[in-house]
């Protein structure tokens, strides 16, 4: 009889269990997957999209600073660095971190000045280049949506 009583409360155990991590298995199943920047993936994809002549000029460890800067450009903004710098670029706007990622000639000048003012030695087209293939590379990851032209 206790015997009896045993088998039948480990088979109940096991149904609710199997309920339990069936249905959260099914729960956790319909979310969406979260994006993961990587930045040896990153650098690795944006090196492929770069042209010959920008990849050249770029050594591994400074693409890596301009994917880090870019991104967190991204996510928080950069201030403006100091007011020394190449007097014949465009103004990227009298407000810091009002640059968004619509506005690349702004974005790109603002990321160019603060890497400059860091004291990396990269150009504005390895700047404007890497930029893009990064944008390219956070979207395909799913970090970054697709902005249509349209408004919607």
């Amino acid at each position: 009889m206790i015997l009896a009583v045993l088998i039948i409360s480990l088979v109940i155990g096991f149904v609710v269990a199997a309920g339990v991590v069936g249905s959260q298995a099914q729960r956790l199943g319909r979310q969406r997957r979260e994006p993961v920047w990587r930045l040896a993936e990153a650098a690795a994809y944006v090196s492929e999209l770069l042209p010959y002549d920008i990849a050249a000029g770029l050594n591994a460890d400074e693409l890596e600073v301009l994917l880090r800067a870019h991104l967190n450009q991204l996510q928080f903004g950069l201030g403006s660095p100091a007011h020394d710098e190449d007097a014949s670029l465009p103004d990227a706007g009298s407000d810091p971190g009002a640059t968004s990622v619509l506005d690349d000639q702004a974005a790109t000048t603002e990321l160019y000045r603060a890497l400059r003012h860091e004291g990396h030695e990269v150009t504005l087209e390895q700047v404007t280049a890497a930029s893009a293939a990064h944008l390219e590379y956070l979207q395909r990851i799913g970090a970054l949506a697709a902005v249509r032209g349209d408004g919607s």
